[in-house]
């Protein structure tokens, strides 16, 4: 694998020394690497777990930013969403997909 897309930094890291963030970037990368999946697939992947992680919308920005720079489009991140719906629950559903939405208003 090439040297994949990067994800934005959230501001909500910038407190943390440069060199842990350069650590979790490479730890990524490096299990990226061995997962043997494409960068659409992980980062497929990735919304699912943000979502039942009921992630901050930060983490969807960054995440959507990249899943745009891979040249997903809309209709992926939402089935990517509908793939994890009945497993999530509602609940995350409704504190999720706003910010999810305004996610993709904003790099659209």
């Amino acid at each position: 694998m090439s040297e994949p897309t990067p994800i934005a930094v959230p501001s909500a890291l910038s407190g943390l020394p440069t060199e842990a963030v350069a650590a979790l970037r490479d730890a990524r990368v490096a299990l990226e690497r061995l997962s043997g999946l494409d960068e659409r697939s992980i980062e497929l992947t990735r919304f699912g777990a943000l979502i039942a992680l009921g992630a901050p919308a930060e983490s969807f920005t960054a995440h959507i930013e990249r899943a745009r720079a891979l040249g997903m489009t809309d209709d992926e991140i939402w089935g990517a969403v509908l793939s994890v719906a009945t497993l999530v629950g509602v609940p995350k559903l409704i504190e999720t997909v706003p910010a999810i939405r305004a996610a993709l208003a904003q790099s659209g």
